[in-house]
């Protein structure tokens, strides 16, 4: 089974990366994006508010709406802590801490307004997916529990999410922009290692997000 899910996150990464780069026409200098910021993920529920570093990479032709960017997020290991019972249904609080996780993404953007470059404020609704390459726990601080209370912290698990939001672009100069994003994903996780009688504790779950950062985009001369 972890074979084969492997075998599904490789694929579907190389598909992503593929269409990405064929997309983003890298041949082409006009219109490529890089950006370089931070978000937010809000992932509550025991593990708080936890921020990454991204780095993206895209697509933005002057005139046209539709545009797209694809990058990694990287996050750095959390603390998270929950109540819940053992099989005697005596309560018990689990704490540990998850590993660096590593995140592809890739989105598709629609301004909102006529994608002009005069415009100061560029507001824009964007779509997308992920798929969480590394990451899932690193240590329980009581590794006894582990296996023995009836809500349980995955060791091995395939994540994707599927998202959307809104945010805008602000233009410093004809080149560098600042780009500001919010959003909700719902984030769908597959265990391999949670029994039937349990329910699963995943640590990269459902979240709002938020992100700011700094776009440069290689015009036309």
């Amino acid at each position: 089974m972890k074979q084969i899910l492997t075998t599904l996150v490789f694929v579907a990464c190389c598909s992503v990366l593929s269409a990405q780069y064929k997309k983003a026409s890298f041949f082409e200098k006009s219109g490529r994006t890089y950006g370089l910021g931070t978000q937010m993920f809000a992932l509550g529920d025991g593990k708080g508010t936890v921020f990454g570093a991204n780095l993206s990479f895209g697509r933005d032709q002057d005139g046209k709406r539709l545009f797209s960017f694809w990058g990694f997020h990287f996050i750095p290991g959390w603390k998270f802590s929950y109540e819940t019972v053992d099989f005697d249904a005596n309560p018990v609080t689990v704490s540990g801490k998850a590993k660096f996780h590593w995140v592809l993404e890739s989105n598709y953007g629609w301004y909102i307004l006529k994608n002009e470059e005069e415009q100061v404020f560029k507001p824009f609704l964007t779509a997308g997916f992920n798929i969480v390459l590394l990451g899932g726990l690193k240590e329980l601080d009581n590794e006894d529990l582990q296996g023995s209370t009836q809500k349980q912290v995955p060791t091995q698990n395939f994540s994707v999410g599927f998202g959307g939001g809104a945010g805008g672009i602000f233009n410093l100069a004809s080149n560098w922009q600042i780009k500001v994003q919010g959003g909700y994903t719902y984030q769908g996780n597959v265990n391999t290692d949670v029994s039937d009688q349990s329910e699963a504790y995943n640590l990269f779950s459902s979240h709002p997000y938020a992100n700011i950062g700094i776009r440069y985009r290689i015009v036309s001369e």
